[in-house]
């Protein structure tokens, strides 16, 4: 649903992605702002739902406090960015800021954390997710005058990395 929206409001606006941020799609005096707002609010509850469901059944995941707190945050700071449109500046900005970085870093917590108990494959799988989701999109940030670019490609890591996980929830052996 995601990504149909972003074709969506990318071919309703005419916006050049190379030079906005994709949050401008959501600003108040935009005609379908309350579409791509609501889609972030109902794609933070499903990362969030996917998020404690993984950590909650992952046999091999023994340090989960952490990790909860950490992507729930994520979580709320998505669902912050989808209320408050850009209108709202600080109270819109920070929260994005934060889930750009945090994401990341909440899934290099949850591999480091759980280092010992998650089997090397997957270990490593974690890690990688961290690493690709925090370099490609600040990488294409000096090629962009916005940040939609990086922002599609943070989007298509963190669908990729949660599809990973949903799936691999019913494989945790």
């Amino acid at each position: 649903i995601f990504f149909i929206v972003i074709i969506f409001c990318w071919k309703t606006t005419g916006l050049e992605l190379n030079k906005i941020q994709l949050s401008f799609w959501g600003a108040g005096d935009t005609r379908f702002g309350w579409v791509w707002n609501s889609i972030l609010v109902i794609l933070s509850l499903s990362i969030l739902a996917n998020n404690i469901v993984i950590i909650k059944r992952h046999i091999r995941l023994k340090k989960k406090y952490i990790p909860y707190v950490m992507f729930s945050t994520v979580s709320i700071c998505l669902m912050m960015v989808g209320i408050f449109n850009l209108d709202y500046g600080v109270l819109h900005d920070l929260p994005a800021w934060s889930y750009f970085f945090m994401y990341p870093l909440s899934i290099f917590f949850m591999a480091y954390l759980n280092r010992k108990f998650l089997l090397y494959k997957e270990w490593f799988t974690h890690l990688m997710f961290s690493i690709i989701m925090i370099l490609v999109p600040t990488t294409f940030m000096t090629m962009f005058e916005g940040l939609a670019i990086p922002e599609i490609l943070h989007s298509i890591i963190v669908s990729i990395w949660n599809l990973y996980t949903a799936f691999k929830r019913f494989d945790v052996s």
